[in-house]
């Protein structure tokens, strides 16, 4: 099943408008990120299944963390809720002259992971990669948590993803290599 991801980026817009997703500071004091998972949706116009972005879940961070630190608490809430608590960790990020902010993420395997399905289903990042519903689920869960496209407060502008401390590249059914924009 071919995705056109600019009808997705539409959709993807159009339902954070509609739904009005609130993240940024609440009164109490804290910071609030949509944790994703996706739907499938029948799509008329092409006449297939399409998989979209849902928010899961808020979550609320204490206000007046860097960034780092939030950064570092919503990878591993993304890791928890979303991925059986697979190793998410944040190598870093690269803030330019300008205040243009890329993250870079390492997707990492439990020790012991030897081939798919060694550590038994969905132990693994190997195993979220595979099949196409499968890897879009893993793709826009990843992204679009992680982006928090609708987040008013300082928030990176880019992410790049790695697996096993290596660029991810060019996956069947994952869209995570090069730089995703926010």
């Amino acid at each position: 099943m071919k995705t056109d991801y600019n009808l997705l980026k539409i959709i993807i817009l159009t339902g954070l408008i509609v739904i009005g997703c609130k993240t940024g500071t609440d009164s109490r004091g804290s910071v609030e990120f949509a944790l994703f998972t996706t739907k499938e949706v029948f799509d008329s116009s092409s006449r297939s299944i399409i998989i979209l972005p849902s928010i899961d879940r808020i979550i609320s961070l204490p206000a007046g963390q860097t960034l780092d630190n939030e950064i570092n608490s919503l990878l591993d809430s993304i890791s928890k809720n979303c991925f059986n608590s697979l190793k998410i960790k944040s190598l870093g990020i690269v803030e330019s002259d300008e205040g243009y902010k890329s993250l870079k993420v390492n997707l990492v395997e439990n020790p012991g992971f030897i081939i798919p399905d060694s550590l038994g289903k969905y132990k693994s990042w190997y195993d979220l990669f595979q099949g196409s519903a499968g890897g879009q689920h893993t793709t826009i869960v990843l992204t679009e948590s992680i982006l928090q496209r609708d987040f008013k407060g300082d928030w990176i502008n880019e992410v790049e993803f790695y697996y096993q401390n290596e660029k991810i590249g060019e996956f069947d059914h994952i869209s995570l290599s090069g730089i995703i924009k926010r």
